[in-house]
């Protein structure tokens, strides 16, 4: 971490009373535990809040404190801008107007952020975003409540798929059990946030698992808008089925593919045995982790994905 930076980040928040979170389009439990973890912190220093999401809050988190009140809505003015859980900035998505002209924050954990705002509050080691936030506790004098235990709570839970990925370590273990103690229920957020469904998502599965291809140590499959018009799925991403194909035994990455509107495919990798997929995602503009990254890549969903593919298989090969 950039210690100047980060006293910069800090300093923001601290002075800033008008600020908007926001966090990345298709957002997931650690970007919204982390939006609505820190916005429950900074109100109980009295400043005012606008939570930002592009696509929204999903059902699958509809269990999280104070979710009605994100928002896709843009305000007209605020005094800070904090980008949450974004490698960088058009990772929150495109809005019909620009965001307000402010002094920018970005809170983070991936190790391919490209440092984009004014002042960078980034964790390479931190196995979520939330555990950025929680780390903000002390040097702010925040006070950690039930609503935002919670938040946190769930962006560990999620980001490290139920404290199972190698990166998870003592400290997160020991913000895990502080947060438990400030309220949050750890069987209920593991509960709602990984093994529910719904019924929607479920059908969504089904053209995904029928396609599932194999070729050495690689899996992957795909999903049109045909498919999620047919499930009536109203989210824009895979539903976590990417999680399901990367459980494949024998498999070292796993792959999935979702049409978007406007010509575009959500790639999603997701690998195994100390692998980096970052490299091969940031060859299609995308980032992440070590073992799970993403990108949003342009051309239909049969040219991507046969591109993506050969070039994924190339790169695994090599490193085998």
């Amino acid at each position: 971490m950039d210690e100047l930076s980060a006293k910069k980040a800090r300093e923001f928040l601290r002075r800033s009373q008008h600020i908007l979170l926001a966090t990345h389009e298709r957002p997931d439990g650690d970007g919204l535990g982390s939006l609505l973890g820190l916005a429950w912190m900074l109100r109980g220093k009295g400043k005012t809040l606008h939570l930002l999401s592009k696509d929204g809050v999903p059902a699958t988190f509809h269990f999280l404190p104070g979710y009605k009140e994100v928002s896709s809505q843009i305000p007209a003015e605020v005094d800070l801008i904090v980008y949450l859980d974004c490698s960088d900035a058009d990772r929150v998505g495109e809005f019909s107007a620009p965001l307000p002209s402010a002094p920018t924050v970005n809170i983070d954990h991936h190790t391919t952020n490209s440092l984009f705002a004014e002042a960078n509050l980034i964790e390479q080691e931190a196995v979520a975003t939330a555990e950025v936030v929680y780390d903000l506790v002390k040097p702010l004098r925040l006070s950690l409540n039930l609503n935002a235990s919670t938040g946190l709570l769930t962006g560990l839970v999620t980001d490290t798929l139920g404290f199972r990925t190698a990166n998870v370590n003592p400290k997160s273990m020991l913000i895990a059990q502080k947060l438990m103690r400030a309220g949050a229920n750890l069987s209920e957020i593991v509960e709602w946030s990984m093994n529910r469904r719904s019924f929607s998502a479920a059908r969504y599965w089904g053209p995904g698992l029928s396609r599932i291809e194999r070729e050495d140590r690689m899996v992957w499959t795909w999903l049109s808008l045909a498919d999620r018009r047919l499930a009536g799925y109203p989210g824009r991403d895979d539903a976590d089925l990417i999680n399901i194909l990367s459980s494949v035994e024998g498999a070292d990455l796993a792959m999935i593919f979702v049409e978007q509107e406007g010509g575009t495919v959500k790639v999603s990798w997701r690998a195994h045995n100390g692998l980096d997929i970052t490299p091969i995602a940031k060859r299609y503009g995308g980032g992440g982790h070590p073992a799970a990254a993403g990108a949003t890549v342009p051309g239909s969903l049969e040219q991507v994905a046969h591109t993506v593919v050969e070039a994924t298989h190339k790169w695994l090969s090599d490193k085998l």
